[in-house]
């Protein structure tokens, strides 16, 4: 009896992309940390004096990649890549400047009715003084995020605008928004198109250097491993390269990163 075939199934192909964009993972960094992170790589490449020709060309293009990202940096301060070391400065120095303002005139409180009013906002906005300058990075944010939430519930914008310090004020807040972007408390300070254009490409070239430096490894020779270690050690064992008050305080340092698999990583 002839038994009737039941028709094979297709199913459709998968296809699958294997690029150095997707196999390579990078430490997460902004800009100047991706500038320092080439940096390091073409230091770590230097060193090797008998480098393929296939990771010195790639190593000519990194170079290539992070003159041009420094280039466009250099061509506009972007909020968004100011060190936190340089975004505390400016947020402890107009914050100090508000609180000057406000203490010059109270001292006067006798004398003139905006002199009380400025007492009354420095009694309500800073009954601790000057303390926010010695505070953490995350902790002054928060101290300085309070007070200026003070100032707008409270209506002092009124009494600090009656003494002309209406334009430290809105200083203060341009300044305390991007402090918060650098330090990671709020949302990240777009950078330029420019900047990030060129940032994108140096992380690519980056990728395509692991990619062909792991492809000098030979199973049966020990020494290549040794030698792509070394070679991408910049990579594997980067920190950010930002400032930041708990780590002069003496907390401990992060582990290293790897390449692949964490959740820091892009």
């Amino acid at each position: 009896m002839d038994i009737p075939l039941t028709p094979a199934l297709t199913c459709p192909v998968m296809r699958r992309s294997f690029t150095a964009l997707n196999l390579v993972q990078l430490p997460r960094t902004d800009s100047r940390g991706a500038i320092a992170l080439a940096s390091a790589v073409e230091a770590a490449a230097a060193a090797d004096k008998e480098l393929p020709e296939s990771v010195s060309e790639i190593i000519a293009q990194i170079a290539e990649d992070r003159i041009a990202l420094q280039l466009a940096l250099a061509k506009g301060p972007a909020a968004g890549t100011l060190t936190v070391k340089e975004a505390d400065r400016r947020e402890d120095r107009v914050g100090g400047a508000l609180l000057d303002i406000l203490e010059g005139w109270a001292s006067i409180a006798e004398f003139l009715p905006q002199g009380k009013s400025a007492k009354e906002v420095v009694d309500r906005v800073f009954p601790d003084g000057r303390s926010f300058v010695n505070m953490r990075v995350e902790e002054e944010w928060a101290a300085i995020e309070t007070k200026l939430h003070t100032i707008e519930n409270e209506g002092l914008v009124e009494k600090i605008a009656a003494i002309g310090a209406l334009p430290v004020l809105d200083l203060l807040k341009q300044t305390h928004a991007v402090y918060g972007a650098v330090v990671g408390t709020t949302g990240v300070v777009d950078e330029t198109r420019e900047v990030r254009e060129n940032k994108e490409a140096l992380e690519d070239s980056l990728r395509t250097y692991v990619v062909r430096v792991e492809a000098l490894v030979r199973r049966n020779k020990p020494e290549t491993r040794a030698r792509a270690e070394a070679l991408v050690k910049p990579i594997r064992e980067w920190e950010s390269s930002k400032p930041s008050k708990a780590k002069a305080e003496g907390e401990p340092t992060p582990a290293p990163q790897p390449l692949a698999g964490s959740s820091d990583q892009i």
